[in-house]
């Protein structure tokens, strides 16, 4: 694996998919890691009328890179290159949407640890991408 996709969404499991895609790609020469982070678009931004559909983007832009902004430094420590990006949609489809396009090799994301049955009644993000996913996916708990 030389380049892997990591979803960032501020949690500590997050950040334990990003020390062990970091790991994986250490040794790589031309190692690379793309951090997403995927803000759900506004159904109905407030006050309405008042707020243009491109300040509510730049709005969740901005909300997104601060919670990159962790995980950047993190990659920074090392010897891994790093490209970050804020992306507005549904979770999965972003994700999955982002690994094709970019060609990553993978994707390393950290779950909650729901279980399986839960998984499957709450629709989580993880359980979805396995399905919708152009590569392998490494879910780390």
């Amino acid at each position: 694996m030389k380049s892997a996709l990591v979803p960032i969404d501020g949690s500590a499991a997050a950040l334990r998919a990003l020390a062990h895609a970091l790991e994986e790609l250490r040794l790589q020469p031309d190692a690379q890691v793309h951090l997403l982070n995927v803000q759900p678009p506004m159904v109905e931004p407030w006050p309405g009328k008042l707020v243009s559909p491109d300040m509510v983007h730049a709005e969740l832009r901005t909300k997104g890179s601060h919670i990159l902004a962790q995980a950047v430094a993190i990659v920074q420590a090392t010897s891994v290159r790093c490209v970050q990006h804020v992306s507005i949609g549904t979770p999965a489809e972003e994700i999955a949407a982002y690994a094709a396009h970019h060609g990553c090799d993978a994707i390393v994301m950290g779950t909650r640890g729901m279980g399986a049955l839960a998984g499957l009644v709450l629709g989580s993000v993880a359980h979805k991408l396995v399905h919708l996913a152009p590569v392998p996916v490494t879910l780390v708990r």
